[in-house]
């Protein structure tokens, strides 16, 4: 049992509570007192913005005082310490081992986070991943392409975040631009790239698919088909466009959803939530990686319109006693409404109109929400990745022609004021 504040509300830790994690911090902020604690001692700007700062109680800096920070937690006796966001992840294993709380084994916790180590986490539990090696040496990763015969592959960094400086690449020259673009830099993740991943090319379409796990067991809360278009940059680079809510009952999601849980089962994905993005090949599904933590795509309102429950409020309820929402629910999502996920592109620098966006897209009959990855008036760059894509609007509706339509309207705005 947990120490409480005040008003009989139990301590929560939530680790690295940025971008879609704040939705789990405000969230939870009504029944829990929260605990904020940075995985590390500075966070990129892109990403620091979202932090809820107002719902923490305490906000904490782990790795400035590991040991004063551990013992301020013991004190508090948390219910639950939960990775927020991808930065999170480590930390929040370490945290939940060490107080004996629901999580995941701190063991394999570098392969949750390090695509190398990942997929031979699932070469050795049997489950099919694509072939792929790792080095800091250019030389080497050309000879291991030419050795396996492989045409195109991508060429990305071991541990990063948004589609940062991944490319796919059909030539040596155009590996050894992609390899010098991401070698020796600082990433995302505030982590430098000693090394460099290239990996077959796989061809299908990709997905995403999202779970809670609790004691081993894995509920998919909702899955999605994306949609990528060419780079507004006019090279090679695919960006996302958009992602539609999958139909749970196609031969995709029947072919897709075992495999994923094999992969949390590889990765020792036990407890808490998952986003998994793959691709589905002739061969059969294929991962690109796993996170365990909250989708990109979290939106507890769309999606409880969408499937009656969303991965946020789920993720809060496995680190219940009893877990009852959760363990209610079947184990594949029901799709009650249609849904789309748009990217925003940026076309060229200019400060970003959110008010105006907002006030155009609102007139859409299937427009749900947006979600702004930039304030009012911040300069916009062309869209290249995830990362400088302006934000997200989600569109819901029972008629899908009704999504369709309000997806052209909005890239005629788009090309209006962005």
């Amino acid at each position: 049992m947990g120490a409480t504040d005040s008003a009989g509300r139990p301590v929560l830790a939530l680790v690295d509570a940025l971008t879609t994690g704040a939705l789990l911090a405000r969230q939870a902020a009504a029944d829990h007192r929260i605990v904020h604690i940075r995985s590390r001692a500075g966070l990129p700007e892109t990403f620091a913005a979202s932090l809820p700062v107002e719902v923490f109680a305490a906000d904490l800096t782990y790795p400035a005082d590991p040991e004063g920070v551990t013992a301020r937690l013991a004190a508090l006796e948390p219910v639950a310490v939960i990775a927020a966001s991808e930065f999170g992840v480590e930390t929040a294993d370490r945290l939940a081992a060490r107080f004996g709380l629901r999580g995941n084994d701190p063991a394999l916790s570098a392969a949750r986070r390090d695509k190398d180590l990942m997929m031979a986490a699932l070469v050795r539990a049997g489950v099919p991943a694509p072939r792929q090696h790792s080095s800091s040496d250019l030389g080497d990763l050309l000879s291991w392409r030419r050795e396996r015969g492989l045409h195109r592959v991508v060429v990305k960094p071991l541990d990063s975040a948004g589609s940062e400086d991944v490319y796919a690449c059909d030539t040596d020259d155009e590996i050894r631009a992609a390899y010098e673009a991401a070698i020796g830099k600082t990433n995302l993740m505030l982590c430098p790239n000693e090394a460099v991943l290239v990996q077959e090319y796989l061809e299908g379409d990709e997905y995403v698919v999202n779970t809670v796990s609790r004691d081993g067991r894995h509920w998919i809360t909702d899955a999605w088909i994306s949609r990528k278009r060419p780079a507004v940059t006019g090279d090679k680079r695919l960006i996302y466009d958009y992602e539609d809510l999958l139909d749970p009952d196609t031969p995709a999601a029947h072919a897709l959803f075992p495999y994923v849980e094999r992969v949390l089962d590889a990765l020792a994905v036990t407890d808490g939530p998952g986003h998994t993005e793959l691709i589905l090949t002739p061969a059969g599904p294929r991962l690109l990686e796993t996170g365990a933590r909250v989708s990109g795509l979290a939106n507890p309102v769309a999606l409880t319109r969408c499937t009656g429950a969303d991965q946020v409020g789920l993720t809060l309820d496995c680190h219940t006693a009893d877990a009852p929402l959760l363990t209610a629910r079947p184990p594949r999502y029901e799709r009650r409404e249609h849904a789309r996920c748009i990217n925003l592109v940026a076309h060229r620098a200019l400060p970003l109109p959110t008010t105006e966006l907002e006030a155009a897209l609102s007139r859409l009959p299937a427009f749900q929400s947006s979600r702004f990855r930039k304030a009012e008036g911040t300069v916009t760059r062309p869209t290249v990745d995830l990362n400088s894509s302006p934000g997200v609007v989600f569109l819901v509706h029972r008629d899908p022609s009704e999504i369709e339509r309000g997806y052209k309207a909005l890239r005629e705005i788009e090309h209006e004021l962005l």
